[in-house]
């Protein structure tokens, strides 16, 4: 297991965890962990849109989707 240290965090946001800590009933130590690894566990928005775009199978256009727009409106 790892050790991780935080310097130059300011008192106001010390002052806040450990009061979130707290009401979760967790110690700073146990809180801050909880939230390194549920952030770790995240996958980032450039993980989540090579997903999406590897999972594409049309390539549209923005003049593709206003002439299916303009189509439909045309059909009634």
């Amino acid at each position: 297991m790892a050790t991780l240290y935080v310097r130059d965090l300011s008192e106001e946001a010390l002052t806040e965890l450990k009061i979130r800590a707290a009401r979760n009933r967790q110690s700073l130590q146990a809180y801050a962990r909880t939230l390194l690894e549920e952030e770790a566990a995240t996958p980032s928005l450039e993980d989540v849109i090579a997903r999406i775009e590897s999972q594409v199978t049309a390539r549209l256009t923005t003049d593709d989707v206003a002439h299916d727009i303009d189509e439909g409106r045309r059909r009634g």
